[in-house]
């Protein structure tokens, strides 16, 4: 079984640059349904679940799970071709494709409570910010699912639906990984990471809650969630701050992940002056990519070659890292020009996740066996 299912998200990992290419090549807009649905459902999902495999036994403390574990990433994966498929032609297939995630996403949830009761001396506190990542995605599945049946109502299920998936499923796994990624990466200490994902968790629940009702009822209740997400924010920067210039100096993943987090606060934002909605362009082009291409960078050496830090794994970081300032900038062109509906940015929004690509593959071309 094992040998049948990727054991890392490797694999996942890769698949995600490809993705951008069809939105970069201008054949569809950035907000098209199947496009995003090609990023987030065919993409992201898959490589999410299957991180949240790899960490949640560093959590718990526990034992590598068990082989049909891994494939649920590759149902998510399924699942979400279907989704493309039914939004690009055969809309019967999204009765297939909802109840395929459902089943992904509570396979996961379920094996992640079974650990986290059998952890000694409870779980790590990012463990539960990944439970309640995966609790807003099982909602937001459950509300697509009502477009099935009420068809009518489909811009507000879709509105809901985006919403619990970009600032809920998506938010709270990125900024929970971030609270350690983020401090290991960029080398510094951070001795109350733990106690802030213990108390931050409910206020991010709640920030994502406010914007969800604000996308529906005005802008009162968005702009709770902004204020919310931005506090939080900025207590997640808080330790990283007296070391910003060496970040800046280093021009590597931590700067990326930095990016990543100010980019989420635009992102967030920006349903101040959306009515209610998240600027795509600004949440692909500020978030999404600063934050593949930073925690990638870090994390692929370390799943290539597991153990303690070698020489290799040192280099392969550094170069999956490098240009990290030329990269922000194309992702900060590009978010500029896309919401000035100005058709080159989709050029600019090509660059970093080729340049992920090109590196990737220098590196494993050039290790050294």
């Amino acid at each position: 079984m094992k040998k049948i299912f990727p054991q890392t998200p490797t694999w996942y990992a890769l698949a995600i640059p490809l993705l951008f290419l069809p939105m970069a090549s201008g054949l569809m807009p950035v907000n098209a349904p199947t496009v995003l649905h090609l990023l987030l459902a065919v993409g992201a999902l898959p490589l999410i679940l299957s991180a949240m495999i790899y960490f949640a036994p560093v959590l718990t403390r526990s034992s590598v799970p068990s082989g049909w574990l891994h494939g649920v990433p590759l149902l998510a994966l399924l699942s979400g071709l279907l989704v493309v498929a039914a939004l690009w032609q055969w809309f019967w297939l999204l009765a297939v494709a909802v109840p395929l995630a459902l089943l992904a996403v509570v396979a996961l949830y379920v094996w992640m409570r079974q650990q986290a009761r059998r952890a000694l001396g409870g779980p790590h506190p990012g463990l539960r910010w990944y439970q309640d990542a995966l609790l807003l995605l099982l909602l937001a599945l459950a509300l697509i699912s009502l477009l099935l049946f009420w068809p009518e109502q489909w811009s507000i299920w879709r509105t809901l639906h985006r919403h619990l998936n970009l600032c809920g499923f998506v938010g709270l796994t990125a900024i929970g990984t971030l609270q350690v990624l983020l401090p290991t990466v960029g080398s510094y200490p951070d001795a109350k990471a733990g106690q802030r994902l213990r108390l931050d968790r409910r206020y991010a629940l709640l920030a994502t809650l406010a914007l969800v009702a604000g996308s529906l009822v005005g802008p009162l209740l968005s702009a709770v969630g902004v204020a919310l997400w931005g506090w939080l924010l900025l207590r997640l920067l808080q330790p990283w701050l007296p070391h910003w210039r060496r970040t800046l100096q280093a021009d590597g993943a931590a700067l990326l992940l930095v990016a990543a987090v100010i980019g989420f606060a635009c992102a967030v934002s920006s349903t101040l002056w959306q009515e209610g909605q998240i600027a795509l362009p600004l949440f692909i082009a500020l978030f999404l990519l600063p934050l593949l291409s930073g925690a990638l960078a870090h994390l692929l050496p370390l799943w290539w070659w597991p153990g303690v830090p070698t020489a290799r794994r040192d280099r392969a970081q550094r170069l999956l890292a490098k240009g990290a300032a030329w990269r922000l900038l194309c992702c900060w062109a590009a978010a500029a020009a896309l919401s000035a509906e100005l058709g080159w940015g989709l050029l600019l929004l090509a660059i970093p996740p080729l340049w992920l690509l090109g590196s990737t593959l220098f590196v494993l071309l050039t290790a050294e066996p």
